[in-house]
């Protein structure tokens, strides 16, 4: 299969990761994914990137509506992550534990636990066991289609540190709640949020007063959500979404994965049509994020007002 690749440099500094997002299209078909998720592993490594990012759910791909909850039961069971051991070992030894070359791999995928299934992002890297808790995030936040086959995470939030920063997760619908994403910038400090999703491009709002009127309002958010959560908290937003038709709901998914700096502002973004994959060299992660905070910084700001509650996705303002 052939990609298009979206080269871009963002600075001189070789210390720096080069990241790349995958923009693609997911099959209801396990072994057609990792297969193309292999071609995209061996793209990786043959252009020295460091961190590669994967969708939502990027081996059985989306669920879809039907009356027989059985049948996606069953797929995604064949799909979940123990029942892939063999493929999750290859790519990981595969992996390099150094700044040689792909170093890091974020994907997604079904986890079962105790006869039930959660949304789960998981961490492929030389030096960390891929089934370790510490390292494994779950989906907090169910759209009602997801509620059918999975249960929620706990607030447990997922944080890695890196030679190249510190990374926060989140997956999808997650985007959509504030208080996750400041909860990783003020309380865990961390550089970058990554984002995988199966987001969808197709809804309506219209204003028809005003003349306004949009089929793509998911597709709106997704692009709001990502440069906000970056702006707010003065962070890295890193988002890899599916592209393209369902092929059996039909849904359409927005595609857009891109990079957001700090400043909210958009990088690079990849089709909302087409598979691309998204490569950035030498992108600051750590650097960038503390040159935007010379006039602001909302970090430092906020706490001097308000001060988590442990355990609690909120502040309170200091008496």
């Amino acid at each position: 299969m052939q990609f298009r690749i979206v080269e871009r440099t963002f600075s001189k500094d070789e210390n720096c990761p080069n990241v790349l997002l995958a923009n693609i299209n997911l099959a209801s078909d396990i072994e057609r994914n990792l297969n193309k998720m292999e071609e995209i592993i061996q793209i990786a490594h043959d252009k020295n990137v460091n961190i590669l990012i994967f969708p939502e759910l990027c081996v059985t791909g989306y669920v879809w509506e039907t009356e027989n909850e059985k049948e996606v039961f069953d797929h995604l069971m064949r799909g979940e992550n123990s029942q892939i051991a063999s493929w999750i070992k290859n790519v990981r030894d595969s992996l390099h534990d150094d700044r040689l070359g792909l170093e890091y791999i974020f994907y997604n995928n079904v986890r079962s636990q105790d006869d039930k299934l959660f949304n789960s992002t998981f961490i492929l890297n030389a030096n960390i066991d891929p089934n370790d808790e510490k390292y494994i995030y779950t989906k907090i936040f169910l759209p009602p289609i997801e509620q059918r086959y999975f249960h929620r995470g706990s607030d447990k939030r997922l944080i890695i540190d890196t030679k190249w920063g510190r990374f926060g997760f989140l997956i999808c619908y997650d985007l959509n709640f504030v208080e996750l994403a400041r909860k990783y910038a003020i309380d865990n400090d961390v550089d970058a949020i990554i984002t995988m999703a199966d987001w969808r491009s197709e809804a309506s709002r219209e204003y028809p007063e005003m003349n306004i009127k949009t089929d793509h309002y998911y597709g709106f958010l997704w692009n709001l959500m990502n440069s906000s959560k970056a702006a707010y908290n003065q962070i890295f937003s890193l988002a890899a979404n599916a592209v393209g038709r369902h092929e059996i709901s039909d849904v359409y998914f927005w595609g857009g994965s891109g990079v957001w700096a700090p400043s909210g502002m958009q990088l690079l973004q990849a089709s909302n049509i087409n598979e691309e994959l998204l490569l950035i060299y030498n992108l600051d992660i750590r650097g960038q994020k503390y040159k935007e905070q010379d006039d602001f910084n909302y970090s430092i700001d906020f706490q001097k007002f308000y001060y988590g509650i442990d355990d609690q996705g909120s502040y309170t303002k200091y008496l």
